[in-house]
């Protein structure tokens, strides 16, 4: 004969299910949505994957990610947020995005294929590839002189109150670099000129390269 569950039993089971049910809602978790190609070439395609993300206490909603796949990418592994043969290169949050198709075309803008093998991605910072996605040379501003720079306003464990390189603070938001006139050549050129409210007095800086990106040297004008 079954005896009856008392009240108590009644409440630690009732309250076991909430845990159990908090736990879920409360775990980090990535489902992929859709995606969409924004290239496709003999040598390397770029694709555009929206994904929902669950970060509790961090972020929850839409994201995207821009993809690269080559004969170089061939055994990049898979993870959440990457399928395997490609890796990741922008990303950004993408709430109220409808597709990802939407969201390729309005991308498109940051990436110039320049031939078959080379790519240049633009960011918060200029990254040039001339295998096919299998290494980029990256610039970016942070790297540009103290006293060209009109510093942002940082928490207070940032240098030089605290411990943390917080460089990246000035280009963000309204700060945002912007990069023009980009020209890269198979001999390993490179040039673009970068414009941001961080910089004193309007000043843009021309950025080059001679060998694909290993130094780099800057003009202001």
């Amino acid at each position: 004969m079954d005896r009856p569950v008392s009240t108590r039993g009644l409440l630690r089971l009732a309250g076991g299910m909430l845990a159990m049910m908090f736990l879920f809602a409360c775990s980090p978790s990535t489902r992929k949505l859709d995606e969409a190609m924004i290239y496709e070439g003999a040598q390397f395609q770029l694709k555009l994957v929206r994904y929902f993300e669950n970060l509790p206490l961090h972020y929850t909603g839409e994201v995207f990610i821009v993809q690269c796949s080559s004969a170089q990418t061939r055994n990049s592994p898979a993870h959440e947020r990457q399928d395997a043969g490609w890796v990741s290169l922008g990303s950004g949050g993408a709430i109220g995005s409808k597709s990802a198709a939407e969201l390729a075309e309005r991308e498109r803008r940051n990436y110039l294929v320049v031939d078959d093998r080379t790519l240049v991605w633009t960011g918060t910072g200029v990254n040039v590839s001339f295998d096919a996605c299998g290494g980029f040379r990256r610039w970016h501003p942070t790297s540009l002189p103290e006293d060209l720079i009109v510093p942002a306003d940082k928490p207070d464990y940032c240098k030089p109150r605290g411990n943390v390189d917080c460089r990246h603070y000035d280009f963000l938001g309204k700060r945002e670099p912007h990069f023009e006139d980009i020209r890269v050549n198979p001999d390993g050129h490179i040039s673009f000129v970068v414009s941001s409210k961080a910089l004193r007095h309007g000043k843009a800086v021309r950025v080059e390269s001679i060998d694909f990106g290993k130094t780099w040297k800057t003009v202001v004008f």
